[in-house]
Formats: structure tokens, C-alpha cells, sequence
């Protein structure tokens, strides 16, 4: 079967944009597809957009690079709601459903800007050990300046540490976020689960990570992060956490999977696409 994706990145975590608009895949196994697709385009995950019949809303679905479903990612809605504005919405601001609930975004001329709700559950864990979730689970280490291959090795050895991960209540495992102060705001590096492996930038991470600053800092909000890839800004309004910064579209490409296995279970048909949507 061949696919055609948008390739796009949001401060270099970059994505391949399956439109189901155009390409719809109700039916088929989307965590192969994306495995497959990942693998050949050397991406961070998959997103699937769509729309919500009964709402008329567009949605995301996010895939891991190792074909999990995850229920949010930060800049994976990002660069959703860049490609949703530009093929179909065109008004700066929507809404945008998924896995963690109906998300509020904008675009603002350069800049997409998506509102990923409260931060949950925190909890400190010990000195440098902090836990919050923003839409996905995320330990955040205090710490100094931290090089690539260390955020490697201690991310892999937290993010597999059994006792860790089930007593923050994901046993499945955490993404885990490496902070330290910088003359902007702080620094970031983020080890993905899913993709496992330190990854340009992380928007849940970032949100994660500035929260935590918050309150072991004493940092205000807005915050700006700096990851590998690029910058974000934080803000917080109400408890709602948003994060802003640019994306870019990389180009157009196809990839190819082979035996994609229906799902066992019949899936909720969300494509009338004969019907025009105008939000």
C-alpha cells in the first residue's frame, strides 16, 4: 500500500501529516503504517488528521515511532493544526480534538501556539525528581548542563525503571526531561519513549519542564525552553499551559507498507468525506 504524507517538523521534532481527508484508513493497523513510515523517512511519529462527524472538528491521532498510540504530543498538534489551518480552516483560531480532549490552537503569522490544558498529578519524587502530566507522562530531572549521549544513558535508565514508572502510575513508562538554568529560561533535553531516544525538542516536555521550573525555581510564566531543535515559549493563563514557536513543512513524500492487518475490532467510521467542512 502506498501512503502520501506531509513531512513538517515543529523546532525540529518532526512528524510525517497523513491527511484521512484524502487518504482514509479506517480499518487498517495505523500503528504498523506509522512503524513503516517512520522507519523509512526517519521521523519522530505519525499524526493522522481527520475530521469528528458528529462535532464537524478536525482531530489528530499521534504515533510513536515504534507504532504506539500516544494520547498527546505537544508539537506533533503543533504542526497539525499548521497543516489543518493552511489546507482547510484558514481562521487563526480552532479547535482541534484528541486523545487527551479537545485542544484550543491558533496560528499567529509564523507562529502556531497550541493550549495542552492543566498540568496534572505532580509530584516530587526526591531532590532532583519531579513528576507532571501534560497530556503524556513526564518525570523531570534537576540537574546542570547535561551532554547529548548522558541524556541518553540516564534517560534510558529511568525511563526503563520499572519501580519509577509504576509508582508515578505508568507502569508503560515515562518520557523523562533534563533541566538546568539558562540566561533565557532553561534548557531542555527530553528522552522520548516511543521513539526512544533524545529527540530535538519535545513540546509536552517543555511544558512539563516549565511547570517544575515554577515551582522549584520560583521561575515565572511565560518561560521560554531551549531544546536542541529550537525554542518554545510557555505561558500559563488560568492553569492552562500553552506553547508556542514555529514550525516548517520539510516537503511531500510516499512511503510504502507492506500486510497491514485490519483491527480486530470494527472501527468508528469518522469519514463522511462527501460532506464539505467549513470551520
Amino acid at each position: 500500500m502506498r501512503i502520501k504524507a506531509i513531512k513538517m517538523d515543529g523546532c525540529g521534532n518532526s512528524f510525517l501529516v497523513v491527511d484521512e481527508l484524502k487518504t482514509p484508513l479506517a480499518g487498517f493497523n495505523r500503528s504498523v503504517i506509522s512503524n513503516a513510515l517512520a522507519t523509512q523517512h526517519d521521523t519522530d511519529g505519525i499524526l493522522f488528521v481527520d475530521v469528528d462527524r458528529l462535532q464537524g472538528t478536525p482531530t489528530m491521532k499521534i504515533f510513536d515511532r515504534d507504532g504506539t498510540e500516544e494520547t498527546m504530543c505537544g508539537n506533533g498538534l503543533r504542526c497539525a493544526t499548521r497543516y489543518l489551518h493552511d489546507m482547510y480552516v484558514r481562521k487563526g483560531d480552532f479547535s482541534i480534538i484528541t486523545g487527551d480532549g479537545k485542544k484550543e490552537v491558533r496560528v499567529i503569522d509564523d507562529l502556531t501556539e497550541v493550549n495542552l490544558g492543566e498540568a496534572r498529578d505532580y509530584r516530587q519524587i526526591n531532590d532532583q525528581l519531579h513528576y507532571v502530566f501534560t497530556g503524556v507522562p513526564h518525570v523531570v530531572v534537576i540537574g546542570s548542563e547535561m551532554t547529548l549521549e548522558n541524556a541518553r544513558i540516564f534517560g534510558k535508565s529511568l525511563r526503563e525503571e520499572k519501580s519509577l514508572c509504576e509508582f508515578v502510575g505508568h507502569p508503560e513508562g515515562v518520557n523523562v526531561n533534563f533541566i538546568w538554568r539558562d540566561a533565557e529560561g532553561i534548557s531542555v533535553r527530553t528522552f522520548e519513549m516511543g521513539v526512544e531516544d533524545v529527540t530535538l525538542s519535545c513540546g509536552t516536555g517543555s511544558a512539563a519542564s516549565a511547570y517544575v521550573a515554577s515551582k522549584v525555581f520560583g521561575t515565572s510564566l511565560p518561560i521560554v525552553t531551549n531544546s536542541l531543535g529550537g525554542s518554545l515559549k510557555i505561558t500559563e493563563t488560568g492553569g492552562r499551559f500553552s506553547i508556542c514557536g514555529q514550525t516548517r513543512y520539510q516537503g511531500k513524500v510516499t512511503g510504502f507498507v507492506n500486510k497491514i492487518q485490519p483491527k480486530s475490532n470494527n472501527p468508528i467510521d469518522y469519514h463522511h468525506h462527501s460532506q464539505q467542512y467549513h470551520w
